[in-house]
């Protein structure tokens, strides 16, 4: 998979997680859906960075 797919598609997932988070517990969703992105992009990058470091591994 390739990295800037990674990275959107946990940014994604955590963005949608903390808005539902947010109208469950009726708060307002803004602060949540920016904190949550922010938190899914960097899992993303670290899960991106050791799959590539992983791979290229493999290749030596």
């Amino acid at each position: 998979m390739k990295e800037k797919t990674l990275v959107s598609t946990f940014t994604l997932i955590g963005s949608l997680a903390s808005y539902y988070y947010a109208k469950t517990h009726v708060k307002d969703a803004v602060p949540y859906v920016m904190i949550g992105g922010f938190v899914g992009a960097w899992v993303g990058e670290i899960i991106a960075q050791v799959t590539v470091r992983k791979n290229k591994e493999d290749e030596k």
